[in-house]
């Protein structure tokens, strides 16, 4: 039960850390980098439920915060199912060879994010002037969650090498 809570505790705290992180306004590839290495530093740390509490909040918060250009409003469910897809499989992977565990889950989010997003944005009729800024968004999923997998694997070796 103490542990439970501690976890908890823990898990409010990330996630307060990754709102302000999203409200300061950092780029977008730089926040998505972090955001990705907090879920991953969160399966090793909490288990793959805390992160998914993350995952599941902060793109709202993205929302709210101002961080996502409102042209993505429609996507953010995508991002959130994207989310815990990549966490869910990283959590599966996590002891596998860097290769799978860095591309697989990397993979998936991104091909999930831009498959559904590009469904989303074509049902939508998006204006041609406006759906090239969608395009990048959604193309940089792939790369900010190997970087962020990259770190989030630092930053939890670093944190229980000293534990």
């Amino acid at each position: 039960m103490q542990n439970r809570l501690k976890m908890t505790a823990v898990t409010g705290l990330v996630l307060a850390m990754v709102l302000a992180l999203q409200i300061i306004g950092l780029p977008n590839l730089l926040t998505g980098v972090v955001v990705n290495a907090v879920f991953v530093f969160m399966v090793g740390y909490a288990g793959a439920r805390n992160a998914a509490v993350i995952g599941l909040l902060s793109p709202v918060g993205g929302l709210f915060s101002g961080h996502l250009p409102a042209i993505m409003y429609p996507l953010v469910p995508v991002i959130i199912i994207g989310n815990l897809i990549f966490i869910i499989i990283y959590a599966l992977l996590r002891q596998s060879v860097w290769p799978v565990r860095f591309f697989v889950p990397a993979g998936a989010k991104a091909l999930l994010i831009y498959c559904v997003g590009m469904a989303v944005i074509n049902h939508m009729a998006i204006v041609q002037k406006v759906s090239w800024l969608i395009f990048p968004v959604l193309g940089i999923q792939f790369f900010t969650a190997i970087a962020g997998i990259f770190c989030g694997e630092k930053l939890r070796d670093q944190v229980f090498s000293e534990a």
